[in-house]
């Protein structure tokens, strides 16, 4: 048995829920006892890395949309188990029947339009969230996503990456002022039975203009152009409201509705619950690559070496042994493949230092 949060993808509400698992299928109860989630095992996915991310998240196409972030440690590593072995499994034939098909058909053509609405629907609302409310959004998930973890606050770690993010919302045109957050972030993993602590190696753009680094990012990074890179990546997230329409999509119409009718300021504490948020804020591949175009054309503007995010990666792929490291190592996990994103964003190391040694030391100091 294990506790677990469960998210519909129609409201906004979490649901606390007990995991009773076996070898043919995890299910989900509320405390009543009523069954809200019965998912075979060979139908679920394991989206997130429960290796390394804060929480576990379970995806089953038999109820889509909805989603089952896990928080007890031991497992989690069941599950890192599970997802391992489920990326190794071949894809099963489908087994439905001709007259089901035909009904199936019918039925999408029926609901077409309903469908078409729900997918584009974040990307309509987004743009017409008033940059005040999207701020509030964003200070609230950030605030959430702290949790126990310490801010660092360096003035001069601090200044330094804010002037480097800043030469990015200037050359991308973005209007609004963009906020840096420095967070000491733990993560505990089981090593040879034993708890084994580490610092997360993350960042990511929050609504309404604020990006959050994790220590780990700085600390695993090799030179201030690797790091420019993520930052200049999260950027376009921000640019193309990436994390507004993210959180659209996976609290469903309930969080859209209170966004038109303005009253969702009231209700923030209910969207930032802790179990769901970073999964939540997951960006799309194609999202990913847009947010990947944009960093390169900010690098390009700014004057500065671009070469930074192929070889982040490039080394993330050498130390997990030619496997997906940036799936390996929970860094942006749902990321197009490694392969192809250093293949993508490959660039001659030529422009300008994205900061000079002393910047870049301070920055490296910044929580200690």
């Amino acid at each position: 048995m294990a506790g677990a949060r469960f998210y519909d993808g129609l409201h906004p509400t979490a649901h606390a829920v007990t995991l009773r698992a076996s070898s043919a299928e995890v299910v989900a109860l509320l405390a009543d006892g009523r069954i809200v989630a019965r998912w075979p095992v060979p139908e679920i996915e394991v989206v997130s890395d429960p290796w390394h991310e804060p929480h576990a998240l379970m995806v089953c196409p038999r109820q889509p949309g909805a989603r089952l972030a896990v928080e007890d440690l031991a497992y989690r590593e069941a599950l890192a188990v599970l997802g391992a072995n489920m990326s190794r499994a071949a894809p099963r034939r489908s087994r439905v029947t001709p007259v089901l098909g035909a009904l199936v058909a019918a039925l999408v053509v029926t609901v077409g339009g309903l469908a078409l609405l729900v997918e584009k629907a974040p990307d309509v609302v987004a743009p017409y969230v008033p940059h005040a409310m999207e701020r509030r959004i964003g200070a609230a998930v950030v605030t959430a996503m702290q949790g126990d973890a310490e801010v660092c606050e360096k003035p001069d770690g601090v200044a330094a990456l804010q002037r480097l993010v800043d030469r990015f919302q200037v050359a991308s045109g973005y209007q609004q002022k963009v906020t840096v957050k420095i967070f000491d972030m733990y993560d505990t993993t089981m090593v040879g039975g034993r708890e084994r602590k580490r610092r997360v190696i993350n960042a990511f753009a929050a609504p309404g203009g604020y990006m959050v680094v994790m220590s780990g990012l700085i600390e695993h990074a090799d030179g201030p152009e690797e790091l420019a890179g993520v930052m200049a990546h999260e950027m376009g997230h921000i640019v193309h409201r990436h994390s507004v329409k993210a959180l659209l999509r996976a609290y469903g119409f309930g969080l859209i509705t209170k966004l038109l009718v303005g009253g969702f300021s009231s209700d923030v504490g209910t969207v930032t619950d802790a179990g769901g948020l970073l999964l939540a804020l997951r960006h799309s591949r194609e999202a990913e690559r847009e947010a990947d175009r944009t960093a390169l054309e900010l690098l390009d503007a700014t004057g500065m070496r671009a070469d930074g995010l192929a070889r982040f990666f490039g080394r993330l792929l050498d130390e997990q042994g030619g496997k997906d490291g940036a799936q390996q190592m929970g860094v942006f996990s749902t990321h197009p493949p490694t392969k192809e994103r250093i293949e993508a964003t490959t660039r001659p190391a030529t422009g300008a230092p994205a900061m000079t040694a002393r910047e870049w030391q301070a920055l490296r100091a910044v929580c200690d």
